[in-house]
């Protein structure tokens, strides 16, 4: 069946993380579909599209436009890597996009953090695009979409609006335990497929780059141990890692967003596939960010998660993925009462320590565990598409 699947996520907001998540999971379709033509929805509502603008001219004196190189870096590979559909007429609204692809595809797909449910964000209100609100005729699916950060009264306030569009999906992978638990609260449709499924980046081969020659000829120096730093809107601790890392001999690379406290900042030079690539390379990397945890699991690489939201634990993607590797020692509450800097440089000792006996060794099981899961959702998928 020449089928047309069209994927709707946040492929648009310029971070290494959403490009990753979208090229895994084209892929990965592609693989179980091998007779369809999927491609990513190319749209950014008008918010969204102006908060990134925006956010792309934060000045640093070290690093003139820092944040707008990253993004024309971003912007480039975006249009070059990823199989973007741009069929869609300009200045199209969130119901004229739905309806046209609804016209034209055969499938819709939804993905990634789509479903929060929040207010005072840069994602847009509910009900929205990502819900796929206007009725069709072709299948609609979800695959790793996530409502982690979602405010809870708002949920219920939006009850019956929640149970009409989760009905209308055929298809629901949730990554998360909080997200899959609002689904099987609230979806009261009994036939379709409702599971929890890996993140798409977990299966998906990242290309070679020989990212070691781009960044030596940067100034890093692979032969001294080196620290990946993800980290944002805490100086005070970022200054205390690197002083402490430093001490031991690290040099320090921040690896996403500018920290004048690391040695070098790489995020305006480094592509998705570069980024991804890099994470092998490190000896230890402490990250605030959902994808920056699953490639330090991936290269199995000592690491610590620090949850920079301030959410209820079972809400964490991050707390809740490491559940899945039998890692929560991994991780830490910057927001919780009871921490302080020493309280995390002392968990980042207690890592280093346990790594190779105690934390390591729970990886690889889980890695396949997820491989299986997904084949298992994607047979289920095709078997209810008859495709």
């Amino acid at each position: 069946m020449n089928a047309k699947l069209r994927i709707l996520t946040f492929h648009h907001i310029p971070n290494n993380g959403a490009f990753l998540y979208a090229y895994s999971l084209v892929n990965q379709l592609k693989a179980s579909f091998s007779s369809c033509d999927v491609k990513i929805i190319d749209y950014k509502t008008t918010g969204l599209a102006l908060y990134e603008n925006l956010k792309s001219f934060k000045l640093f004196p070290k690093e003139p436009l820092f944040y707008y190189k990253r993004n024309r870096l971003w912007a480039t590979f975006l249009e070059t890597q990823l199989d973007l559909d741009k069929s869609l007429p300009r200045f199209s609204g969130q119901k004229q996009v739905q309806r046209y692809f609804s016209r034209t595809s055969d499938a819709l797909l939804v993905g990634m953090d789509v479903w929060c449910i929040i207010n005072g964000t840069p994602r847009p209100r509910f009900p929205n695009i990502y819900w796929l609100p206007e009725k069709t005729k072709i299948p609609k699916l979800a695959y790793g979409v996530s409502a982690y950060n979602s405010d809870r009264s708002l949920i219920e306030t939006y009850g019956k609006e929640i149970t009409t569009y989760l009905n209308n999906f055929d298809v629901i992978g949730s990554r998360d335990r909080f997200t899959h638990e609002m689904v099987l609260k609230y979806r009261t449709r009994t036939s379709g497929l409702v599971e929890r499924v890996p993140d798409p980046t977990f299966l998906c081969n990242i290309p070679k780059t020989g990212v070691a020659e781009l960044v030596t000829s940067l100034g890093v120096d692979l032969n001294r141990p080196v620290l990946g730093l993800l980290l944002s809107r805490n100086d005070q601790l970022s200054e205390r890692i690197c002083s402490h890392f430093r001490a031991k001999g690290y040099q320090v690379l921040a690896l996403s967003m500018y920290n004048p406290h690391c040695d070098i900042n790489l995020g305006h030079k480094l592509n998705p596939f570069q980024w991804a690539e890099l994470f092998g390379y490190l000896s230890f990397c402490i990250s605030d960010r959902f994808h920056g945890t699953v490639f330090c699991i991936k290269n199995e690489i000592p690491f610590i998660s620090l949850e920079n939201e301030r959410i209820p634990r079972e809400q964490s993607k991050l707390y809740d993925l490491l559940m899945d590797f039998g890692l929560t020692s991994c991780y830490e509450r910057l927001h919780d009462d009871k921490n302080s800097d020493s309280r995390i440089i002392s968990r980042i000792n207690q890592i280093e320590g346990a790594w190779e006996k105690s934390l390591r060794p729970s990886i690889k099981p889980a890695r396949l565990d997820m491989v299986e899961r997904y084949r298992n959702f994607s047979d289920k998928m095709r078997s209810l598409l008859g495709w």
